[in-house]
């Protein structure tokens, strides 16, 4: 029997928090994405949450949420841009882990990493502000060759919720099923497996 459907949330839209909000210096990636997704992107910036960002290199990742039950993600990597809007999953596996899912793969620029040229990008979405986080245990910021380094930003929501977002990349021929190294909170509230993928 089917279940009923989920009343609407009334949370509304995440604010960014410190270094999340918008810059002037982000407008070149914000454009790749309206260029291709204007309907998308029709909100205003001030619900825009920058993850990430590489003006010059043309690189970066930005979300929005709706409410607490969406998001949607921009990944932009030069002329390729990918955005992905879904709902959050209804059940977790681990203790404040909302989200850990693959964006997408994204090329290697000549001289890069990876054998099979190309990386994929990680988005996680977490209870609580207890960034900035790390690969735990690991004296440098990414734990093997060629993998970036945990990006993150803060978001709240009127309610005084508050999420933090992760993005984080590998070579795609590194990429195994599960487990990896574990990304955990400055405080160690909240670690998991940086390749486990949890979407409901």
């Amino acid at each position: 029997m089917p279940s009923a459907p989920e009343a609407p949330s009334t949370s509304g839209p995440a604010a960014p928090v410190g270094q999340a909000q918008v810059t002037p210096a982000d407008a070149p990636l914000l454009e790749a994405v309206r260029r291709r997704w204007p309907v998308a992107m029709a909100q205003g910036d001030d619900s825009i949450i920058v993850i990430h960002r590489e003006p010059e290199a043309g690189a970066g990742e930005f979300a929005w949420m709706p409410d607490d039950r969406h998001y949607c993600l921009a990944v932009v990597r030069g002329e390729q841009t990918d955005l992905n809007c879904r709902p959050l999953p209804t059940s977790w596996a681990r203790i404040g882990i909302r989200l850990v899912t693959k964006s997408g793969l994204r090329p290697v620029e000549p001289g890069g990493s990876g054998a099979s040229g190309t990386r994929t990008v990680f988005f996680a979405v977490v209870d609580g502000g207890h960034g900035p986080y790390q690969y735990a245990r690991s004296a440098t910021p990414s734990p093997s060759p060629g993998a970036g380094p945990v990006r993150d930003a803060t978001a709240v929501f009127a309610s005084g919720r508050t999420l933090s977002l992760l993005t984080y990349e590998r070579p795609s021929a590194d990429v195994l099923p599960r487990g990896g190294p574990d990304i955990c909170s400055t405080d160690n509230a909240i670690c998991f497996p940086a390749l486990d993928a949890y979407v409901g």
